[in-house]
């Protein structure tokens, strides 16, 4: 018998903010992490990826493009395994920052040598270092 994925859809986005990409800290978290989060059922992607951002971080953007996709491990027995989608995504202009209740911190990045400072998930990070310094 054939098993199908059964998993969550989890959203990141590299954040494009001024000169800058984004990066936030969740509460209780020890890791950094690029904004978005989970798809919510019936929703549309890069709406469900937008309303996260909004959530998180208080600003309109637009999605630019789908950049990678990527299914970094397989879950241990009893959680749910992700698949990640990551995009492209630009702030609007005029739009400040204003972190919610689900963030604790956040910082702006704009070189590969600024990550070593800031602990990430592999996945994430290698979709980052491929818009730093480019």
């Amino acid at each position: 018998m054939q098993e199908n994925f059964l998993g969550q859809v989890t959203q990141k986005a590299v954040l494009k903010y001024k000169d800058f990409f984004v990066l936030v800290k969740e509460k209780n978290e020890d890791r950094w992490i690029l904004p978005g989060g989970r798809l919510d059922f019936g929703e549309k992607p890069e709406d469900g990826l937008l309303r996260e951002i909004k959530e998180e971080l208080g600003v309109e953007a637009i999605v630019e493009n789908i950049i990678s996709v990527d299914l970094p491990f397989v879950a241990d027995k009893g959680k749910t395994p992700k698949f990640f989608v990551f995009y492209f995504v630009s702030v609007l202009p005029n739009q400040k920052i204003l972190i919610d209740s689900e963030i604790s911190d956040f910082v702006l990045v704009s070189q590969k040598e600024d990550l070593k400072k800031y602990p990430m998930y592999e996945n994430q990070k290698k979709v980052i270092e491929n818009f730093l310094n480019e």
